[in-house]
């Protein structure tokens, strides 16, 4: 039986801004990764974007006020470690420590339009998981709405990389589908998670990635002396960008508007990447792209139509501290 909870709020036209944020910001991971993953070894760009998401994300909380919550509570003379942060730490692992090493390890065996693909299994598996243990619905629309997606990011990549699942790296892919997986589970984590201001929970979840990865790095040959430049700016970008402002982006969507809305924008990423390619590189936009382009919008579209007959009393948004 699923656990009852309270249901997001439909959503308005902020959460299309920061949806559409969120997206800008997160189009830019796929290149930075790719220019890192070619001096740098994966472990190595994990590790540093993490750090840099974290001190960057710690100065926000701290500039706006705020305190990380003591780690450790005392109850009957017995330390505990306080729910809040074991909330931060499943969200952390689940979604920054594993998928940040797996994304760019992969990448060093498959093409990146093919990563873009398995990226849209993201938003499939957050809606199975987030109608099993987040009570969110889970209707003919919203799945119509997520398969026109699903095809619009597959004609998006093109043929190549699909023909391209044919012949990469079978282990490669399976790490791909399984970041994907761990990345729903983190959303729908984060929106199980007990109210907590999203500076606080962001900041928490990636200090706590940064300290449980940080041992590995000693692990591997790192060979700092063949960083290039381009591979450490990447890296400064990615923490940034879509690992720091991002983190903070997403918390505030999911409480607001759900973890099936958040998930979407792994649709409209691939294609804002296409169209950033297109206006600060001069890439062609093939034909396909146009028709990728109705097919995402449409199924974005479907998805989040609202259904006016919904009782207003069952749709009360979580409060956020």
């Amino acid at each position: 039986m699923r656990a009852p909870v309270n249901l997001p709020a439909d959503a308005k036209l902020f959460d299309w801004m920061l949806f559409a944020l969120i997206v800008a910001i997160g189009g830019s991971s796929f290149s930075m990764i790719r220019t890192a993953v070619e001096t740098m070894p994966p472990l190595a760009i994990a590790v540093g974007r993490i750090w840099v998401g974290a001190l960057l994300l710690y100065i926000l909380m701290r500039a706006a006020g705020r305190r990380l919550p003591p780690f450790f509570i005392r109850t009957n003379r017995k330390l505990h470690i306080r729910q809040s942060w074991k909330w931060m730490i499943a969200v952390g692992a689940t979604g920054n420590l594993l998928p940040f090493f797996l994304f760019p390890w992969a990448q060093q065996f498959v093409e990146s339009g093919l990563a873009g693909v398995y990226m849209a299994f993201m938003p499939i598996w957050t809606i199975v998981l987030a109608y099993v243990f987040a009570g969110e619905t889970l209707n003919t629309r919203k799945m119509t709405g997520f398969a026109l997606g699903f095809a619009g990011v597959v004609l998006l990549m093109g043929p190549d990389a699909v023909q391209g699942a044919l012949s990469s790296d079978v282990k490669a892919q399976g790490a791909l589908l399984f970041a994907t997986f761990l990345y729903a589970a983190s959303a729908v984590l984060a929106r199980r998670a007990p109210p907590i201001r999203p500076r606080v929970f962001a900041s928490g979840m990636m200090i706590v990635s940064a300290v449980m990865i940080t041992p590995a790095i000693f692990l591997i040959d790192a060979q700092p002396e063949n960083w290039s430049a381009a591979g450490i700016a990447s890296v400064i970008g990615l923490g940034l960008f879509p690992t720091g402002l991002n983190g903070i982006l997403i918390i505030i969507l999911i409480r607001r508007a759900g973890a099936g809305f958040m998930a979407l924008s792994n649709y409209v990423t691939p294609l804002w990447a296409v169209a950033m390619g297109a206006a600060l590189f001069g890439e062609r936009l093939e034909a396909s792209v146009f028709v990728a382009l109705a097919l995402i919008l449409s199924g974005v579209g479907v998805s989040q139509k609202v259904r006016l007959n919904r009782p207003p009393a069952s749709r009360m948004t979580p409060g956020v501290k």
